[in-house]
């Protein structure tokens, strides 16, 4: 068992997401840095679904009741164990009592803590992943402990290094939306060349950018989204759909980020600014 001492800024539960109930108006969900969720459970030889915490900007204080190993990925946030420095993307050994605590990000925006056997909670749709009004908790609360599988499973201390600056990329590769041919040559120019900033609308079911693109599209029937959907407001407005974001919408669909872009969006913030790079599905 894992107990809650501090709750952080804003950690939740995630998978690998709730796939299969799109067609009943339930989102995917799930980690919003896939690749990152992924090398967690790797480390640990978990089962690629196994639910990790998904920590932004600041995470929690934990105190473990067993022992167990964990493993951290994703934004570079500060982590410590019995006040001795955590290193990320390396098994570490946890032991019964043993308090971990986390700073607040100095590189990228969501840090994932996986546990050996992965957290066991609740399970619905097929999916741990917390969303408010089909979990029970849309994030994790100081009342709950946090329960997860004892694995006979020994990891041996291996590593792996990553390029920490990718989070400092810019460039999001995206593909041709079913709506862009809709955009006249100067709007499809501006998709192009211009950066764009996060603006403080932010968060798990999309992000809004501050510039627009002061072109009105014709309205459409309400179509099918995905996680990484830009769409288009009648305003100029750009919204990036996420991993918690509606199934449909009504607004123009103008391009698709690829899962990379996705990923590396995850990791982005208020004011971080991005560029569109159009990729052809062949590239």
């Amino acid at each position: 068992m894992i107990e809650i001492l501090k709750l952080g800024w804003y950690t939740t539960i995630q998978d690998l997401g709730r796939l299969g109930s799109q067609s009943f108006g339930v989102p995917i969900s799930g980690a919003m840095d896939l690749n990152a969720f992924q090398w967690a459970n790797k480390l640990l030889n978990n089962n690629s679904s196994a639910a990790c915490l998904e920590m932004t900007s600041k995470g929690p204080e934990l105190k473990f009741h067993e022992p167990s190993f964990i493993a951290l990925t994703g934004a570079i946030m500060p982590a410590f164990l019995n006040s001795k420095p955590v290193k990320m993307y390396k098994p570490v050994e946890v032991k019964k009592g043993d308090v971990l605590k986390f700073s607040s990000v100095t590189l990228g925006c969501r840090t994932y803590l996986a546990i050996l056997g992965g957290l066991q909670s609740e399970k619905v749709l097929g999916s741990r992943s917390q969303y408010k009004g089909v979990t029970q908790e849309d994030r994790i609360v100081k009342e709950n402990l946090l329960l997860f599988n004892r694995n006979a499973f020994t990891p041996k201390g291996a590593g792996v290094k990553t390029k920490t600056t990718d989070y400092k990329d810019v460039n999001l590769k995206v593909y041709q939306g079913p709506e862009y041919h809709l955009l006249n040559s100067h709007s499809q120019n501006e998709f192009k060349t211009k950066q764009f900033t996060i603006s403080p609308s932010n968060n798990r079911m999309g992000y809004r950018l501050n510039e627009k693109i002061l072109q009105q599209l014709p309205e459409i029937w309400t179509a099918p989204t995905l996680p990484g959907t830009v769409q288009l407001t009648p305003d100029g407005t750009l919204i990036i759909l996420m991993r918690d974001a509606q199934v449909t919408g009504g607004y123009p669909r103008i391009l698709q980020l690829s899962d990379n872009a996705l990923n590396l969006l995850a990791q982005k913030s208020t004011k971080d600014v991005v560029k569109f790079e159009l990729i052809t599905p062949q590239e």
